[in-house]
């Protein structure tokens, strides 16, 4: 019996701009998921996706900031 030998799917290289947005999105997330509880306590009425969008809006307006600066 022949075994066949699966190659691993060949894996485009990856652009370092997407790579950064990537991160910032995660870095985002992280931060909303740690930080709703308090404001979940001062805003009840507040669902997550709420806050996520406004820590969302709140990086990407920093993002902008940086690169105006350069």
């Amino acid at each position: 019996m022949k075994i066949k030998r699966h190659q691993a799917p060949h894996l485009p290289v990856t652009d370092p701009a997407r790579e950064h947005d990537v991160q910032r999105d995660i870095d985002s997330f992280l931060r909303a998921i740690s930080s709703y509880p308090d404001r979940f306590a001062r805003e009840p009425y507040l669902s997550f996706q709420q806050h996520l969008s406004s820590i969302v809006s709140a990086t990407s307006a920093a993002g902008a900031d940086e690169d105006s600066c350069r």
